[in-house]
């Protein structure tokens, strides 16, 4: 078990980088840079900083995992609890909004693989989401005892492949639109 003074400096690490992360992607929205040439000379700026965050993001809920494996529960909640608060922070400041930019007007319109492509991402992205919310509201307590889920191993194994899945939809949703 983590001593007091462990645990306050890993919430402190935890809420730094969050707030870090978070204050970089809003920096280059209110500094007007966000349609700027991002980093990898592809994509805008906007992108191309979220992509490094994701990045980021599956693998540190994937590290989650192991030290779920390991037995260091402490370390597991605050961990995946740090990334799905970053993830949702990502998905209000970036990836909703980029959402304006791939209307559907008719079913059709889903035949293009970037939009087809970009609405499975964020269809996987939501459910995940949702699933990485749920678990993270469950273990820190804060969902009611009535909501709890039995299934949480499955919950959260899903919500690990959903990460993973929606990585990997993230890239092709860039590719498709940036390199392509």
């Amino acid at each position: 078990m983590a001593s007091a003074g462990n645990k306050r400096s890993a919430i402190v690490t935890a809420a730094v980088m969050i707030g870090g992360s978070l204050a970089w992607i809003a920096g280059i929205w209110l500094s007007g840079l966000e349609g700027s040439r991002g980093f990898f000379g592809l994509g805008p700026l906007i992108a191309d900083a979220n992509l490094i965050l994701e990045i980021f993001l599956v693998a540190g809920i994937t590290y989650g995992f192991v030290l779920a494996r390991r037995g260091n529960i402490d370390a597991h909640q605050l961990n995946q609890t740090t990334w799905v608060v970053l993830n949702l922070g990502l998905i209000a400041l970036v990836m909703a909004g980029s959402m304006q930019d791939v209307k559907i007007a008719k079913t059709a319109d889903l035949a293009d693989w970037r939009v087809g492509v970009t609405w499975l991402h964020a269809l996987a992205g939501t459910l995940t989401a949702a699933g990485g919310l749920w678990l993270v509201l469950q273990m820190n307590g804060v969902l009611p005892a009535s909501l709890h889920t039995g299934a949480w191993r499955a919950l959260m194994r899903a919500t690990l492949a959903g990460y993973w899945l929606t990585g990997l939809l993230g890239f092709i949703t860039y590719y498709l639109w940036y390199v392509a």
